[in-house]
Parts: C-alpha cells; sequence; structure tokens
C-alpha cells in the first residue's frame, strides 16, 4: 500500500518540537527587550546627571559672587549666584526636578532627580555657610529614569556623581 502524510504520532513530535523552538525564541527576543529597556535606563540617568553637573560646573567656575548658600555647609539643594554677566543664577531640586532659574526666568533641566546636594567651602576647604567666604563648591547630583516603570528592573537604574567647582573670579 502506498499511503501518503503523517501519522499523529509524528505530527505531536513535530508540533512539540516546534513548541521548544517557539519558547526559544520567545525567550530570547524577552530577555534581549528587557537588556534594552536596562541599557537605555542606564545611558538616561548618566547622562541627565552628567548635562547637569557640567553645565552647574561651567556656570559656577567662573561665578562672581556666591550669594545664597543657607545651610550649605553641611549641605543644601539650593544655591545662588551671580554669573559672569551679572545675572542672578539658581540651581534648586525641586521634587525630583532640578530647576535653574536664570535672570528670572525658571526651567527644568532635567527630572528624575533623587537628590542634590551643595556643600560650600572656604578658602582653607573648610565648610562655610558664610557667601563672602565660598571659595569652592561640591555638588553631589543622583539621577533615576525621568519615566521609571515599575515592571522592569530599568526603573532601578541611577547614576551618582560628584564634584568640586573652584569660583575662579573670587
Amino acid at each position: 500500500m502506498n499511503e501518503r502524510g503523517m501519522t499523529i504520532t509524528e505530527l505531536m513530535v513535530a508540533l512539540a518540537v516546534l513548541a521548544i523552538v517557539l519558547g526559544g525564541v520567545f525567550t530570547l527576543q524577552q530577555q534581549g527587550q528587557l537588556a534594552y529597556l536596562m541599557g537605555s535606563a542606564r545611558v538616561e540617568v548618566q547622562q541627565n546627571a552628567r548635562v547637569a553637573l557640567d553645565l552647574m560646573v561651567n556656570e559656577l567656575r567662573s561665578a562672581q559672587s556666591v550669594t545664597t548658600v543657607a545651610a550649605c555647609d553641611v549641605g543644601c539643594s539650593d544655591i545662588t549666584f551671580v554669573d559672569q554677566n551679572g545675572q542672578t543664577v539658581r540651581y534648586l531640586k525641586n521634587s525630583t526636578s532640578l530647576e535653574r532659574t536664570y535672570a528670572g526666568v525658571m526651567t527644568v533641566l532635567i527630572a528624575g532627580v533623587q537628590a542634590l546636594t551643595f556643600k560650600t567651602l572656604d578658602v582653607n576647604g573648610a565648610a562655610t555657610a558664610v557667601a563672602a567666604n565660598v571659595r569652592s563648591v561640591t555638588i553631589n547630583i543622583q539621577t533615576m529614569p525621568e519615566n521609571p516603570s515599575a515592571n522592569y528592573a530599568s526603573s532601578h537604574q541611577q547614576a551618582i556623581l560628584d564634584t568640586r567647582v573652584r569660583l575662579r573670579n573670587l
């Protein structure tokens, strides 16, 4: 007899092999997507922290004077100074945003700020809360993704950057 086709057993084996292959492909695709989300979140938090820190460092380095340093000897999240053009600049952490006020205009620089700390130091490197004695400022910023997703590990990404800025024009 010349029978064509497959038996039910052959069909079941073929479907089982196909299911295993498709399960592996799905798992690889899902892991790839999670890796992409984590990498993307890591880049976002590092880039946000660097951009904000670079801007603050460049402006503070050329500041003519620091005008408001309330409690910045122990660490504060708000600092005001006069830049090289005579304009008042203020950096403030408000909720999870870093705000920059320049010449009376407030702009949100970045979101996703967990912590921002300024510490003001005198000529000897000792902490000071007297604006006239400030010669350098340490800045510490901690960021997280701007729109964290609770379902993915990407929401747990964070970057912590710090630096010390010596004010040149004082």
